[in-house]
């Protein structure tokens, strides 16, 4: 009695343990669904200069980036001059994993307190006279609203364009500072380098007009209107601009770099430091003309491609 009592307990047992492993085998069993590919895409930094004479460099710590949730592994807190990295100059942040499609989220964070040494502040203005003026954001992170189109391959550049022109006013008391997270977060410009072109230019006649400083601005075809010569609610001039280049003074030349593939055009800008405050003032927009067949009004850049202007500039317009 008590040996098939055993048995019986015995198969019992062993076929409830079978009964274990199946389970868990079956979790281990591939559903044949798919999984989705992914492509490697790695995200870089640059900067669109900002037209204040008074400031030499503008530094950013910098303590993770995240797309579509995924972060970059590993990364390491860093401090980014944005100043040094103009005319298509970029950092590498990192890479990430990506599916192709359209990206959801691009999520830039810094830090509020210490640089990657330790020392603060985090973020600041080094002005042209050695004086570092902290910077400071009221969230940690910042929620690009751009969206970047991801290829199914591993060329994928996502190219984040800090525009410091527009993230950075004088406030009322003569400070700079950051302007506020949700016009922050419009000021940072997302594009993918394989769907990018550049536009170039060189103005023939720069050294003849009196103009101090002028600023070639970028825009989507048919963005500009004259609303874009008054600041904005948080003290921004040109804020729709695409990108933008400050003219070389010696040479004449311009570069706009990283401009999404589309229809564009472009408008120059004069400023002067009026009353040598070391703030560019608004003198106005200048006519320009262009010796080539193209449009500076409504023009194409595609991917991948150089748009190439010689520029001859007739005179201020009217404000």
């Amino acid at each position: 009695m008590n040996l098939k009592y055993l048995f019986k307990t015995g198969i019992l047992m062993l076929s409830m343990g079978l009964l274990v492993s199946c389970s868990d085998d079956d979790d281990d069993v591939d559903t044949g669904e798919p999984q989705p590919d992914t492509y490697n895409t790695e995200v870089y930094l640059t900067d669109a200069p900002i037209d204040n004479a008074e400031v030499d460099a503008v530094f950013i710590t910098v303590t993770g980036v995240s797309v579509n949730g995924k972060a970059i592994e590993g990364f390491e807190k860093t401090t980014v001059n944005l100043s040094s990295l103009q005319n298509g100059e970029t950092e590498l942040l990192g890479d990430v994993e990506l599916e192709s499609g359209t990206t959801s989220e691009i999520v830039l964070s810094l830090d509020n307190e210490t640089d990657a040494s330790g020392e603060a502040p985090a973020n600041y203005v080094l002005t042209s006279s050695g004086e570092k003026k902290a910077l400071a954001t009221s969230s940690a992170e910042i929620s690009i609203t751009d969206q970047v189109e991801i290829k199914e391959n591993d060329d994928n550049e996502i190219i984040l364009d800090f525009d410091l022109r527009k993230s950075i006013v004088t406030n009322s008391a003569g400070e700079f500072q950051f302007v506020s997270d949700s016009e922050l977060a419009h000021s940072i410009r997302a594009v993918n380098s394989i769907n990018a072109g550049e536009i170039t230019g060189t103005v023939s006649d720069f050294g003849s007009t009196e103009s101090e400083t002028i600023v070639v601005f970028a825009y989507e075809d048919g963005a500009y209107s004259e609303d874009e010569t008054s600041a904005n609610g948080e003290g921004v001039l040109f804020a729709n601009a695409t990108a933008s280049s400050k003219i070389n003074e010696s040479s004449g030349e311009f570069e706009i770099h990283f401009i999404e593939k589309g229809d564009y055009e472009l408008h120059f800008v004069s400023f002067s430091d009026e009353d040598a405050d070391g703030e560019l003032e608004l003198d106005g927009e200048v006519e320009a003309t262009t010796t080539s067949e193209i449009d500076l009004l409504g023009f194409s850049v595609d991917a991948d491609s150089e748009v190439n202007f010689d520029i001859l500039l007739v005179g201020l317009l009217d404000l």
